[in-house]
Protein backbone atom coordinates (compact mmCIF):
# COMPACT_ATOMS: atom_id res chain seq x y z
CA UNK A 1 0.00 0.00 0.00
CA UNK A 2 1.14 3.57 -0.81
CA UNK A 3 0.87 6.48 1.28
CA UNK A 4 0.49 9.95 0.18
CA UNK A 5 2.95 12.32 0.80
CA UNK A 6 2.96 14.72 3.96
CA UNK A 7 1.95 18.66 2.96
CA UNK A 8 1.60 21.15 5.27
CA UNK A 9 -1.53 21.83 7.70
CA UNK A 10 -2.55 18.18 6.01
CA UNK A 11 -2.85 14.92 7.89
CA UNK A 12 -1.59 12.49 5.49
CA UNK A 13 -3.94 10.29 4.49
CA UNK A 14 -3.59 6.42 3.46
CA UNK A 15 -4.70 6.01 -0.49
CA UNK A 16 -4.67 2.56 -1.46
CA UNK A 17 -2.59 1.48 -5.26
CA UNK A 18 -5.39 0.86 -7.24
CA UNK A 19 -6.17 4.76 -5.96
CA UNK A 20 -2.79 5.77 -6.89
CA UNK A 21 -2.54 3.81 -10.02
CA UNK A 22 -5.58 5.28 -11.74
CA UNK A 23 -4.86 8.43 -10.28
CA UNK A 24 -1.44 8.22 -12.08
CA UNK A 25 -3.48 7.30 -15.24
CA UNK A 26 -5.75 10.39 -15.67
CA UNK A 27 -3.26 12.47 -14.63
CA UNK A 28 -0.58 11.28 -17.64
CA UNK A 29 -3.91 11.76 -19.99
CA UNK A 30 -4.65 15.00 -18.74
CA UNK A 31 -0.50 15.75 -19.54
CA UNK A 32 -0.85 14.08 -22.83
CA UNK A 33 -4.18 16.76 -23.56
CA UNK A 34 -2.24 19.71 -22.53
CA UNK A 35 0.50 18.62 -25.14
CA UNK A 36 -1.87 18.02 -27.61
CA UNK A 37 -4.13 20.93 -27.18
CA UNK A 38 -0.63 23.61 -27.37
CA UNK A 39 0.19 21.80 -30.32
CA UNK A 40 -3.03 22.60 -32.17
CA UNK A 41 -1.85 26.11 -31.90
CA UNK A 42 0.90 25.83 -33.78
CA UNK A 43 0.69 25.69 -36.97
CA UNK A 44 4.05 26.43 -38.58
CA UNK A 45 5.94 23.75 -39.64
CA UNK A 46 3.34 20.77 -39.20
CA UNK A 47 2.46 18.31 -41.87
CA UNK A 48 -0.95 19.16 -43.34
CA UNK A 49 -3.27 16.53 -42.90
CA UNK A 50 -4.86 14.70 -45.34
CA UNK A 51 -7.92 13.22 -44.06
CA UNK A 52 -8.79 16.39 -41.65
CA UNK A 53 -8.81 19.84 -42.14
CA UNK A 54 -8.13 21.54 -38.45
CA UNK A 55 -10.04 24.97 -38.43
CA UNK A 56 -8.31 27.43 -36.58
CA UNK A 57 -11.13 29.23 -35.15
CA UNK A 58 -10.04 30.17 -31.56
CA UNK A 59 -9.58 33.80 -31.47
CA UNK A 60 -5.78 34.83 -31.42
CA UNK A 61 -6.82 36.91 -27.81
CA UNK A 62 -8.02 33.54 -26.26
CA UNK A 63 -5.11 31.23 -27.37
CA UNK A 64 -2.84 33.06 -24.67
CA UNK A 65 -5.44 32.63 -21.71
CA UNK A 66 -5.49 28.56 -22.70
CA UNK A 67 -2.17 28.13 -22.76
CA UNK A 68 -1.86 29.95 -19.58
CA UNK A 69 -5.00 27.12 -18.44
CA UNK A 70 -2.59 24.73 -19.90
CA UNK A 71 0.58 26.02 -17.70
CA UNK A 72 -2.05 26.07 -14.81
CA UNK A 73 -3.20 22.86 -15.11
CA UNK A 74 0.52 21.32 -15.60
CA UNK A 75 0.98 22.80 -12.04
CA UNK A 76 -1.37 20.73 -10.72
CA UNK A 77 -0.87 17.90 -11.82
CA UNK A 78 2.92 18.47 -10.69
CA UNK A 79 1.14 19.41 -7.26
CA UNK A 80 -0.47 16.00 -7.38
CA UNK A 81 2.49 13.85 -8.35
CA UNK A 82 4.62 15.41 -5.45
CA UNK A 83 1.67 15.12 -2.88
CA UNK A 84 1.10 11.84 -3.68
CA UNK A 85 4.28 10.42 -4.99
CA UNK A 86 3.15 9.31 -8.00
CA UNK A 87 5.65 7.13 -10.32
CA UNK A 88 6.95 9.21 -13.30
CA UNK A 89 7.00 6.41 -16.16
CA UNK A 90 9.67 5.71 -18.91
CA UNK A 91 8.04 4.57 -22.06
CA UNK A 92 10.38 2.87 -24.66
CA UNK A 93 10.01 5.34 -28.31
CA UNK A 94 9.83 1.95 -30.20
CA UNK A 95 7.57 -0.28 -28.00
CA UNK A 96 5.39 3.17 -28.23
CA UNK A 97 5.55 3.49 -31.92
CA UNK A 98 5.51 -0.56 -32.64
CA UNK A 99 1.90 -0.82 -30.28
CA UNK A 100 0.47 2.17 -32.37
CA UNK A 101 1.38 -0.09 -35.72
CA UNK A 102 0.12 -3.19 -34.41
CA UNK A 103 -3.01 -1.50 -33.92
CA UNK A 104 -3.08 0.36 -37.33
CA UNK A 105 -2.08 -3.07 -38.80
CA UNK A 106 -5.00 -4.72 -37.74
CA UNK A 107 -7.76 -1.48 -38.14
CA UNK A 108 -5.78 -2.35 -41.90
CA UNK A 109 -6.79 -5.88 -42.16
CA UNK A 110 -10.00 -5.43 -41.18
CA UNK A 111 -10.55 -2.48 -44.07
CA UNK A 112 -10.00 -5.38 -46.69
CA UNK A 113 -13.09 -6.13 -48.79
CA UNK A 114 -13.75 -10.16 -46.94
CA UNK A 115 -13.84 -8.17 -43.44
CA UNK A 116 -15.71 -5.19 -44.75
CA UNK A 117 -18.86 -7.30 -45.95
CA UNK A 118 -19.86 -6.90 -42.23
CA UNK A 119 -20.74 -3.38 -43.43
CA UNK A 120 -22.33 -4.31 -46.40
CA UNK A 121 -21.28 -5.89 -49.78
CA UNK A 122 -18.27 -4.26 -51.55
CA UNK A 123 -19.13 -4.16 -55.09
CA UNK A 124 -16.64 -7.00 -56.97
CA UNK A 125 -15.07 -4.11 -59.40
CA UNK A 126 -13.59 -2.54 -55.85
CA UNK A 127 -12.22 -5.78 -53.87
CA UNK A 128 -8.91 -6.45 -55.53
CA UNK A 129 -7.75 -2.42 -56.13
CA UNK A 130 -8.80 -2.25 -52.31
CA UNK A 131 -7.38 -4.84 -50.89
CA UNK A 132 -3.89 -4.10 -53.07
CA UNK A 133 -3.92 -0.96 -51.80
CA UNK A 134 -4.80 -1.86 -48.57
CA UNK A 135 -2.50 -4.61 -48.49
CA UNK A 136 0.44 -2.44 -49.68
CA UNK A 137 0.03 0.33 -46.43
CA UNK A 138 -0.39 -2.88 -44.08
CA UNK A 139 3.17 -3.96 -45.76
CA UNK A 140 4.38 -0.99 -45.23
CA UNK A 141 3.38 -0.30 -41.33
CA UNK A 142 4.68 -3.47 -40.71
CA UNK A 143 7.82 -2.85 -42.69
CA UNK A 144 8.60 0.11 -40.40
CA UNK A 145 7.68 -2.16 -37.32
CA UNK A 146 10.54 -4.65 -38.16
CA UNK A 147 12.96 -1.77 -38.66
CA UNK A 148 11.83 -0.96 -35.28
CA UNK A 149 12.97 -4.63 -33.87
CA UNK A 150 16.09 -4.46 -35.83
CA UNK A 151 17.15 -1.23 -34.61
CA UNK A 152 17.73 -3.06 -31.14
Amino acid sequence: MKEAASEKDHEVQTMNWPHIRRLSIVMRALEDATIEIEGAFETSGQRTRLLTTLVDDIGDAVKPIIVGKMEQIRSEIEDLKSYYDLESITVSSRHHISTKLAILAIDLTECLSQYLRSYGEVPEAERALLDERISRLEALVNDIDRLLGSDQ
